[in-house]
Order: C-alpha cells, then sequence, then structure tokens
C-alpha cells in the first residue's frame, strides 16, 4: 500500500506541501556566494543526475573521493527541502 499524498496547501498563492516550506526561514535568509551554482529543473527530470555530474565535473581533480565518500544530499543541498541531521 501507498502512503497518502502530502496535503497541499496554499503558500503565499502557490500549492505547497509542508515538507518544501518548513524551511522558508533559511531559504529567505539565504545569500548566495559568487561561486555557487544554482540547478533549477522541472520535477522528475533528471535532477538527481544532473547534480551528480555537475559535483563530479567541478570537484573531481580536488577531491575524487568525493562521490563515494559524501551523500549527495550533502554535497548539493535543496534549499527547499529540511533534511533533518543526526
Amino acid at each position: 500500500m501507498m502512503p497518502p499524498r502530502p496535503k497541499i496547501f496554499d503558500f503565499h498563492g502557490v500549492s505547497m506541501i509542508h515538507q518544501f516550506t518548513n524551511n522558508w526561514e533559511n531559504i529567505q535568509n539565504f545569500k548566495a556566494r559568487p561561486d555557487d551554482i544554482l540547478i533549477a529543473t522541472y520535477p522528475k527530470s533528471g535532477t538527481t543526475w544532473t547534480c551528480y555530474l555537475l559535483d563530479l565535473l567541478y570537484f573531481s581533480q580536488t577531491q575524487p573521493d568525493r562521490l563515494t565518500s559524501t551523500p549527495i544530499h550533502l554535497r548539493v543541498p535543496f534549499l527547499e527541502t529540511n533534511i533533518p541531521s543526526g
């Protein structure tokens, strides 16, 4: 049996789920650095694959073991998703 879908609610005029809005204060206060790379994709269009590829291209010379030593959600954080630590 599949788990129930999250409830959608109106968030500043956009239909959202709480998983993407519980971290909103951190998103609003986020300050990008000049060397940050923003990855914007449509849902289910290869976002994780794109993150792996860009991370590999950017860090393969300086940190070759990064791909196997650090999980993708720590290497490429999703601003809209709050993943509890620990």
